[in-house]
Formats: structure tokens, C-alpha cells, sequence
């Protein structure tokens, strides 16, 4: 499947000309050398084009947006955080296509140019794994413990699913939709990586496939060269390294649907072991704010502050967002400075003047257009999902 591996020397040596070829989402690296690169850059945290990021895991690749990452809208390319569940694939553009088969009238199999003849469309839309902020959970659970970083805002640009799943021509019987991927495991006999959605959510005109990000083709790290785009869910629903779509009559039962990404149906105490048939799957994000600007433990030689920071949601839009500095005794309203509308987060700040030096502890929650709030408390599950606490940093003016 493609090139003679590369040794670890030399593909370290290269690693600013390869960095570049994958931001362009060129297919240049074997399946070796993708291992040997893993292991060299666990230990230098450094991987290849995202030498910005925070490494969390080597195998598979998880690495986390660094906090100065924040500071731009539209999140660089290089600092958008990457989460892959097994390992990262190796395609070849010229072999590569499309499936489209399972409860449609017509089977369709598709090359990029077949898939670039559909209308294009372009969107901004905000990805957030679904356990962003696993780290803040208490007592600590299983799983990468992303902070704050597992979360960035793209320029996508592709196709409507829809218009494809229409022109293979659906039945009475299509009522969901599986994503395969060409990832494979790590181990023989370990679980592919699939996941499903519902069909609805499969013919809404937001949810796309998509084949450039930020302007550029997709990176090999975001799913080169075509991923599923599924506004106001969580990432493990944006499938990556796109090579069949199944339109089946049921919800997908493999592993990491019945196993992984669930959600308890009810509330739980922290620590309380959860059985799967007691959960559902994972769908859309929930309502979630947190401050970016000042940054936890930072030193303030001013009174005169602005508390900046960003919020978002799922399938709704933010209403509001609110500002404590006094432990959540009172609350304020934040300015709206860049409302992002319906799938995109939105940038909020808040003026604020200390009346005293010394340690503050500030707070954000958000609202959004469906009522929904967040919470002051968490709501502890086993796999650290949806973590969506009133965000708090400490800030010590001197």
C-alpha cells in the first residue's frame, strides 16, 4: 500500500518538508513510517505539521490544541486538534473511491472527480470532541484527558450528503446511515472504526462531505481526502478517511457504538460503573462556555481587565453568556462580540475591573436558544463525555 517505509532518522530530518506536505494532504507516508513517526515524536512532542500541539496519545494520534490556539476564529490548520481512535491510513488518490451501497436504489461507487460534479458548499462549522475537558471530572475517568484543547472551528468545503444519498435513491427501509473509514486496527481481529448516524441527520442540508479545510485539501490528520461533516455532534460522528457509506435499515451495532461513545440515560453518582444497555449513544453537543483570556494561575499587573472567551452548542444557537468573579455569588452579562450563529462558536467579553489586588476565581456559563444552561455541577459518567461545567479560572491581580 504504497511507498517503501521510511526510517525514523530520516523521516525526523524531513519532518519540516512532510509537515508541509500534510497540511496539503498529500499522501506520502507508509503505514511504517507513520509507526516510527508515533513513537519518535511521543518522545519530542512533535509530530509533522502540528508541532504547536500537545501530544496525549501516540497510538493512536491524539494531540490537543494549545491554548494560544484560541486566539484565532478560524483555528489554524496546525493547531486543530486531531483525535483518531486506531490507526491512520495510507491512500492513494488515483485507486481511491467511494461506496455508496446497503437500502438504496442504486449502488454508487465514486471518485473524487464523480464527487466534486455535486453542488459545492462551504461552511464554518465548530468540531469538539466529545471528550473535550475529560480532564476536569472528578473522580477522573478513563480516556485522553483533554483540557480545553479538543475543540477548533474549520472553513469546510465539500458536498451535501443529501444529494448523494439521493442520487443512489433511497427506500422505506433507509433509516440510517454507517460511515466506514480506511483506517484500520492496530491488531488483528480489533474493532473496525464505524459509527452511524440517523438518516434524518443524514439529509439535513448542514450535514456535509467534505474534502478541503481552511482553503486547502485535507490534511492526512483530518481525513484526507474525504470525511463526513455532521453539524452540532461530536467528532467521533465526523468520520475520517472516507470509503463506504452504508444506508442500513438499523443503527450500527459494531464496537464503537454499542461499547463506546454512550452517554448514561440517567443521572449517576461519580465513580458508578454503567452498563452499556444502559446508556445511548452519543448525538448532539451540549451548551458549553469557557474563559480563554486570562489563562488559569495567570498574574494581572492591571485592575482594568477583559475576560475573553468563547461558547457554542448542538443543535441550537447561544443566547447568552454570564460572567462571575465572585465564586458564582452574582452574575453579569457578557457582550456577544462575534456571534457565530448555529453550528459555529461564538466569541464573548466581558469588562471588568477588580476592586482589590489579590486572588479571583472568574466564571462563565452559557444559555442557549433551547433554555439549555450549564450546569454549576457536573454530571459525572464513567467515560468522561460532555464535561460542560461553568468554566472557572483563577487570576491573581497584583
Amino acid at each position: 500500500m504504497g511507498f517503501d517505509s521510511l526510517t525514523r532518522r530520516y523521516f525526523i530530518k524531513r519532518a519540516g518538508q512532510f509537515g508541509a506536505a500534510l497540511v496539503l494532504g498529500e499522501n506520502i507516508l507508509t503505514r511504517n513510517a507513520i509507526a516510527q513517526a508515533t513513537e519518535k515524536s511521543f518522545e519530542q512532542t512533535v509530530f509533522p505539521g502540528k508541532e504547536k500541539m500537545t501530544v496525549l496519545s501516540s497510538k493512536p494520534i491524539v494531540l490537543e490544541m494549545p491554548a494560544n490556539g484560541f486566539e484565532h476564529f478560524i483555528t489554524p490548520t496546525d493547531m486543530f486538534f486531531v483525535r483518531n481512535n486506531i490507526g491512520m491510513p495510507v491512500i492513494d488518490i488515483n485507486k481511491w473511491s467511494l461506496a455508496v451501497d446497503g437500502e438504496v436504489n442504486t449502488t454508487l461507487r465514486l471518485s473524487m472527480d464523480d464527487i466534486k460534479k455535486f453542488k459545492e458548499v462551504e461552511a464554518v462549522v465548530t468540531l469538539e470532541c466529545y471528550g473535550n475537558s475529560r480532564y476536569f471530572f472528578k473522580p477522573k475517568t478513563a480516556g485522553n484527558q483533554w483540557k480545553k484543547g479538543g475543540i477548533g472551528t474549520a472553513r469546510w468545503k465539500g458536498v451535501r450528503l443529501k444529494d448523494i444519498i439521493e442520487k443512489a435513491g433511497i427506500t422505506d427501509k433507509s433509516k440510517h446511515v454507517v460511515f466506514d473509514g480506511a483506517d484500520e486496527p492496530f491488531a488483528p481481529g480489533a474493532p473496525d472504526f464505524k459509527r452511524s448516524i440517523p438518516i434524518d441527520k443524514a439529509l439535513d442540508p448542514n450535514t456535509l462531505l467534505v474534502y478541503e479545510m481552511n482553503g486547502m485539501p485535507l490534511p492526512v490528520y483530518h481525513g484526507y481526502p474525504l470525511r463526513a461533516l455532521v453539524p452540532g455532534w461530536g467528532g467521533s460522528a465526523f468520520v475520517k478517511w472516507l470509503i463506504t457509506i452504508n444506508i442500513s435499515e438499523k443503527e450500527f451495532e459494531g464496537f464503537y457504538m454499542v461499547y463506546k461513545y454512550r452517554y448514561p440515560k440517567s443521572p449517576v453518582s461519580p465513580g458508578t460503573k454503567v452498563s452499556p444497555r444502559d446508556m445511548t449513544v452519543l448525538t448532539e453537543l451540549d451548551v458549553k462556555s469557557i474563559i480563554t483570556r486570562p489563562i488559569d494561575g495567570e498574574k494581572v499587573s492591571s485592575r482594568d481587565m477583559t475576560i475573553t472567551g468563547y461558547a457554542w452548542t448542538g443543535e441550537a444557537e447561544i443566547k447568552k453568556v454570564e460572567v462571575s468573579t465572585d465564586l458564582g455569588r452574582t452574575w453579569h452579562k457578557a457582550k456577544i462580540i462575534r456571534n457565530g450563529g448555529r453550528y459555529v462558536w461564538s466569541l464573548w467579553e466581558y469588562k471588568w475591573r477588580a476592586d482589590r489586588t489579590g486572588f479571583y476565581v472568574l466564571m462563565s456559563k452559557a444559555t442557549d436558544t433551547r433554555g439549555r444552561m450549564q450546569p454549576l455541577h457536573q454530571d459525572w459518567n464513567q467515560d468522561g463525555y460532555l464535561y460542560n461545567v461553568a468554566d472557572k479560572v483563577g487570576v491573581h491581580v497584583v
